[in-house]
């Protein structure tokens, strides 16, 4: 298996248990604490972003780099996808009159396959650049 391939694997079920953990934390924050859906929603995404850096960072890309060096790439690659999103949905709900249904799927379709490249590319890309002295 290759190294994409089973990258991508990883990722795909890490973005299936940071889903159900946050999704978890919105409800029992609803159920048990009595939060507001607005703030629990948003709770629970901070709940499963972290999850999702934690499991992506050790697990699907065995990332070693210091925190403060991948924690702030992560976050800013996570807004720039979460923003492509927003704007296909808008573009597509909006200006396309798209089934609201479809447009959706592929916002979530978008946001994951730019979080993945973001991660691999960007984030947790253990690239060393090595510049040799003229001989």
């Amino acid at each position: 298996m290759t190294e994409l391939v089973r990258q991508s694997l990883r990722f795909s079920l890490v973005g299936l248990v940071n889903t159900a953990i946050g999704l978890m934390a919105i409800y029992a924050l609803m159920f048990l604490l009595d939060v507001g859906p607005a703030l629990a929603n948003m709770a629970g995404y901070t709940v499963g972003l972290a999850v999702s850096f934690l499991l992506n960072r050790v697990w699907t890309f065995n990332n070693t780099q210091p925190l403060t060096h991948v924690l702030p790439k992560y976050l800013l690659t996570a807004a720039a996808c979460y923003l492509l999103n927003l704007g296909a949905v808008v573009l597509c709900a909006v200006y396309l009159s798209t089934n609201p249904y479809l447009t959706q799927l592929l916002g979530i379709g978008i946001y994951t396959i730019c979080m993945f490249l973001g991660c691999r590319g960007i984030v947790f890309a253990s690239r060393r650049v090595t510049i040799q002295a003229p001989s």
